[in-house]
């Protein structure tokens, strides 16, 4: 068993959140009830203004909770592939109408291993988005202490056995966690210029949401499980390298 250990934790807020289920898009697009680790990665990317890779964060754990879910209507526009580029389709043809699901009110309890990124979110580059473009959010000032007018703080964890967790992602399977089962890409490659992004990994995951009641579950590997010290708050951190 290590000692305890420090983690940056950042509290990201936003209006709304949506994170596409990949391979399940046919009319209505569903947002998975917590974010993947690729929409993680990328959203840091886009606060830094440049490309963020698993190595950059080290373990990273989060807590996710929202509002609640709602539909809204969304005009999406057509192309088709011509000699290798996109084009319009005919104006007939070029829009179409889907219904999109979405997060009310997300809060994102960001725990990450490197803390030496405090400093990206302390200057941000860019607005975050907690998914698509449109997702605006913040990062919530810490008002805590030495911690007030900071848009972070140092926390200090212990690893356990088991704990109550709850609003993340663990991998499946995970005896005892409920939720759902879910394919997501755990990372991508954008450094090639010209060139659609490369999936690296893929895992499966069991989503479970804040609101559900949180299991006890006990760790199936080693420094996994981790309880934030002063608060009643328990964390998975994720290994990219696993």
């Amino acid at each position: 068993m290590e000692d305890k250990i420090k983690l940056l934790n950042i509290k990201i807020r936003g209006w709304t959140a949506t994170f596409r289920l990949p391979f399940l898009y046919s009319g209505t697009g569903l947002t998975s009830p917590v974010p993947p680790y690729s929409t993680i990665l990328g959203m840091i990317g886009n606060i830094a203004a440049r490309e963020i890779y698993p190595k950059d964060v080290g373990r990273m754990g989060y807590i996710f909770r929202s509002d609640g879910m709602a539909m809204d209507l969304e005009r999406t526009v057509r192309f088709n592939v011509k000699n290798g580029r996109f084009e319009p389709n005919p104006e007939k043809k070029r829009y179409g109408i889907v219904n999109r699901q979405f997060h009310v009110n997300p809060l994102l309890d960001l725990y990450i291993e490197n803390i030496d990124l405090a400093e990206v979110f302390e200057n941000p580059k860019n607005p975050p988005a907690l998914g698509r473009s449109q997702d605006l959010c913040w990062i919530e000032t810490m008002k805590d202490g030495e911690n007030t007018g900071r848009n972070y703080c140092i926390v200090e964890v212990l690893p356990v056995k088991e704990a109550a967790i709850s609003g993340t992602l663990v991998p499946f399977p995970q005896e005892g966690a409920g939720g759902i089962i879910i394919l997501l890409p755990e990372w991508f490659d954008n450094s090639k210029l010209g060139i659609t992004r490369t999936m690296k990994k893929m895992g499966r995951f069991q989503a479970i949401r804040y609101d559900e009641k949180a299991p006890i579950l006990k760790a199936k590997r080693e420094n996994t499980f981790y309880s934030i010290v002063g608060t009643n708050k328990n964390i998975y951190l994720h290994s990219f390298e696993e």
